[in-house]
């Protein structure tokens, strides 16, 4: 058997931004599933904004994603068929949010990312930046504890790259919301407050001199 983490034990303050570096293949992805409950582990706990994850059941799960967890994935994870507006409203409608309540969220998000006018835009109408900034919105608009990102900057060009590193900088100044960024980009260093490295399955804090050597 692989083991893909191995002993992984760390905690993260409420109101940070940290980041988990390494390599491809190292592990990162797996712990930001284990931690969104989309993967359980063999053993220990882990335990989110005060709910102990290995206690929920999928349908539990599921709600933790919807309302205590934002989740933004590498490929963005929009839905083509929709617009920017219904992108960002479904986990609204999920939600069961009266109508009234989820028009002023997705108006409100859209003016917080800067894509004011693009409502009725497709995804493959936007650029690669300017859908990860949809992303984040959806990954908002519940108003989660905790946002856990897999790679935001990996498909992007470093101008878009830094305004999207700027724009969780400013999610987490606004909101106070808890920002877990998996990356092997050494922009991000810049942006958190504490970083981690992931090597074979072994997680460690380290400084940002060491997690540079490790993207």
């Amino acid at each position: 058997m692989i083991s893909a983490l191995r002993g992984v034990s760390f905690s993260v303050r409420r109101g940070e931004i940290v980041g988990i570096h390494g390599p491809s293949g190292s592990g990162k992805t797996t712990l930001l599933k284990i931690l969104a409950g989309l993967e359980r582990p063999d053993r220990g706990e882990v335990i989110v904004d005060g709910y102990d994850l290995n206690q929920l059941d999928e349908n539990g799960l599921a709600m933790l994603r919807n309302t205590i967890v934002g989740l933004i994935p590498q490929d963005y994870g929009l839905i083509e068929e929709l617009t920017v507006y219904e992108n960002i409203e479904l986990p609204l409608l999920l939600a069961r949010v009266p109508k009234e309540e989820r028009h002023s969220r997705v108006i409100e998000l859209i003016e917080y990312i800067g894509l004011k006018g693009r409502e009725k835009a497709r995804p493959k109408q936007l650029s690669g930046g300017e859908k990860q900034r949809v992303a984040i919105a959806r990954a908002l608009s519940n108003t989660p504890s905790v946002l856990l990102a897999d790679e935001p900057t990996a498909n992007l060009d470093q101008e878009n790259a830094i305004k999207v590193l700027e724009l969780f900088k400013q999610v987490n100044r606004d909101f106070g919301t808890t920002i877990i960024i998996v990356s092997h980009d050494p922009k991000v260093l810049d942006y958190v407050d504490r970083s981690f490295v992931i090597r074979n399955g072994v997680l460690r804090e380290v400084s940002p001199q060491e997690a540079l050597g490790s993207s």
